[in-house]
């Protein structure tokens, strides 16, 4: 039987997916990228947005093959199971029994079985990666229950992968993928629950010490102090240069309200204090814009702080009220005002990015080739530049480039000639 997959989300629900996948296989499946027998979504519902894509992934799976089974997986399954079933589709799975889900299809289990999600969270593996740079789950869940994130209710608490169990999978996917890229729900808090305890810096070191270990990246980082003893690694010729922060705010007031910890004065801190290893460190963060109690003022703030640590990225979204948080049944307000501040969280991220590229001009930077698109390949820098490059390169190749030039925001390079 043909299955496709489309997944919504975050790098977790991409590595679950691979996962899902992998399993399928074994029990006689076959993956395929057209028209299928079997379509799996595998759902996020960060954002309202999110759950919008979800809804429009399994209308296009119906679409391309009415007869084919539906199967609905992940975040938005977990509380929201009434809006999937008016979608009249086959199977729904929830996040917690999501890596069962090919045993429920062929009918080795029973989804109803209360069971189920007691088992191993971790039972799903991969052997290889659809991207040229790899990811691996090595974390799930969230103990921080920010004000306005549903997700510690969809995924659980903090749960961290076994330490020897990541290096393995990392050993063996070193083999066919010239990047790692650690992810997980929160990052920081991999270790604390396991015996004897770990934590995330003894993992990157392991990690690190792997002969084949093409260069290792880390995934988005809660900015807090403990962060500061993985700066050391921008040492490491392996270690990619690159820290991804969801700030989300650059308001206290805000960031209070938010149910965070950290303060504005910590995250400039912490930019500084990898700037003082490495100044070209990429910094991109998250960006939350119409947050309830926002103010002339406090985005005045948060354009303040941006302008001051420069991140070479930004992810920018609106603010959306979710279930199980305090904002559930909020009534947005003021969202032309909401739009009008998002241009200019967009504008400047445009101006920071173009700022931060121009700096390696006439430098030489490490290029993974990962995708031909007409006469260009591209890729990403160990400092998470993309790059289009003209020059015939095998894709998956890790390949020195010269940064040529910047063309209405996409970088062109050239291979350095060894």
């Amino acid at each position: 039987m043909k299955v496709k997959f489309f997944t919504l989300g975050c790098k977790v629900n991409q590595y679950e997916t691979q996962g899902l996948k992998e399993k399928f296989q074994a029990f006689g499946f076959y993956p395929v990228e057209k028209k299928a027998d079997l379509y799996v979504i595998n759902t996020c519902s960060v954002t309202k947005k999110a759950d919008n894509k979800s809804k429009e992934a399994i209308l296009k799976a119906k679409k391309e093959n009415p007869r084919a089974k539906i199967a609905v997986c992940g975040c938005l399954v977990q509380y929201n199971k009434s809006f999937i079933e008016k979608l009249d589709v086959d199977y729904i799975v929830s996040q917690d029994k999501k890596h069962f889900l090919p045993e429920i299809i062929t009918q080795v289990v029973d989804v109803k079985d209360p069971n189920l999600k007691l088992k191993d969270n971790w039972s799903l593996k991969i052997s290889s990666f659809s991207n040229q740079r790899a990811f691996v789950k090595i974390q799930d869940g969230c103990d921080n229950f920010c004000s306005y994130c549903k997700i510690p209710y969809l995924r659980g608490q903090s749960r961290s992968r076994d330490f020897t169990a990541v290096v393995d999978e990392c050993k063996r996917l070193c083999l066919k993928h010239k990047e790692i890229i650690l992810t997980g729900i929160n990052l920081s808090l991999y270790g604390k629950d396991l015996s004897p305890a770990r934590n995330l810096k003894s993992l990157v070191r392991e990690i690190l010490s792997i002969p084949q270990l093409g260069r290792l990246r880390l995934s988005s980082l809660e900015p807090n102090a403990s962060n500061k003893e993985l700066f050391g690694f921008l040492k490491h010729n392996r270690f990619c240069p690159h820290f991804h922060f969801p700030f989300q705010y650059g308001d206290d007031q805000i960031l209070a309200d938010m149910n965070k910890e950290e303060r504005v004065n910590l995250y400039e801190d912490l930019v500084y204090s990898a700037r003082r290893i490495n100044p070209d460190v990429a910094i991109s963060c998250d960006i939350m814009i119409g947050y309830p109690g926002e103010t002339v003022k406090t985005f005045e703030n948060t354009l303040s702080f941006l302008k001051k640590i420069k991140p070479m990225r930004m992810h920018i979204f609106t603010f959306s009220p979710r279930e199980q948080t305090k904002f559930h049944g909020f009534k947005l307000k003021n969202q032309a005002l909401t739009k009008k501040r998002l241009l200019i969280l967009k504008d400047l991220a445009a101006k920071l990015s173009l700022e931060y590229a121009e700096k390696f001009i006439n430098k030489s930077l490490a290029l993974i080739s990962e995708k031909k698109t007409n006469a260009y390949i591209s890729g990403y820098t160990e400092n998470y530049l993309k790059v289009f490059i003209k020059d015939k390169v095998p894709i998956g190749d890790f390949l020195p480039v010269k940064i040529n030039k910047i063309i209405m925001g996409k970088i062109f390079a050239s291979k350095v000639k060894r």
